[in-house]
């Protein structure tokens, strides 16, 4: 985690703003002792002091703090944000990013390997609930310019639940839309005599695939200027199900 409790006065502090000597801190959510960790190579972050069983900030990678720290940064750069904030505590859900853009409440979540089908939905109806937009945020990899990719389970809630776009952060504010378009396996032709000994044939064609799908690339976009709040109804098909919920969506027309 980016943030902690400083003791002493009780004020939420960022690792890379104070000294090692500052401590004690503390956890915001359980209110155990952290460790602060400050390096020159790796984003400076707060971790839980061991033995702990507390969630708060599990799963986080080194990735997944710099993303959240830049977007951030960047951020305080925009005359027409407000009220920005990392690691928001709302009570029921804690937003990696918060803010206000254009007067629009929005909550940025990176995805975690660590959060699953059912993590992701109950906070998308925290968020639907506090009147907050969410922007789920997956962190890019270069597999998606492969012929063809598997996208996660995340990835196809996501895919669904944004009209047909996944958002990979790039770096500073830069996101890139993905759309999942289908891919076509060849079923090759084959050939058999049956019972009767008359010939027969199968094969031949092409079949779209469960499992793959082609990445479809849009232009890369600014998280500050191009997106706006939109509405999503109840939806459910197949294993994915999507609740009524408030999104951040890209001003794109459909580029597939």
């Amino acid at each position: 985690m980016l943030c902690g409790i400083k003791t002493k006065d009780n004020s939420k502090v960022f690792a890379r703003d104070v000294l090692k000597s500052e401590s004690p801190f503390a956890c915001p959510k359980c209110g155990h002792n952290l460790i602060l960790k400050k390096g020159q190579i790796k984003v400076h972050h707060f971790a839980h002091k061991p033995p702990s069983s507390c969630q708060y900030g599990a799963g986080e990678t080194e990735a997944h703090r710099k993303c959240k720290e830049t977007i951030y940064l960047e951020l305080r750069r925009c005359n027409h944000v407000r009220d920005l904030d990392v690691e928001v505590n709302f009570g029921s859900v804690v937003a990696d990013v918060y803010c206000k853009i254009g007067g629009v409440p929005v909550a940025i979540e990176i995805q975690r390997s660590n959060l699953s089908i059912q993590d992701i939905v109950s906070r998308t109806i925290e968020y639907e609930r506090l009147g907050i937009n969410v922007l789920w945020l997956a962190l890019y990899d270069d597999r998606l310019k492969e012929d063809k990719y598997s996208p996660k389970a995340w990835e196809k809630w996501c895919h669904a639940t944004y009209f047909g776009r996944v958002y990979y952060w790039c770096s500073g504010l830069k996101v890139l839309p993905v759309h999942y378009s289908d891919y076509k396996l060849y079923v090759a032709e084959s050939s058999w005599h049956n019972e009767y000994g008359e010939e027969e044939y199968a094969g031949g064609y092409d079949r779209v695939s469960k499992r793959y799908k082609t990445s479809v690339f849009g232009q890369q976009l600014d998280l500050s200027s191009d997106f706006q709040p939109s509405y999503k109804q109840a939806w459910s098909g197949g294993t994915i199900q999507i609740p009524r919920c408030r999104i951040y969506l890209d001003k794109l027309r459909k580029w597939w």
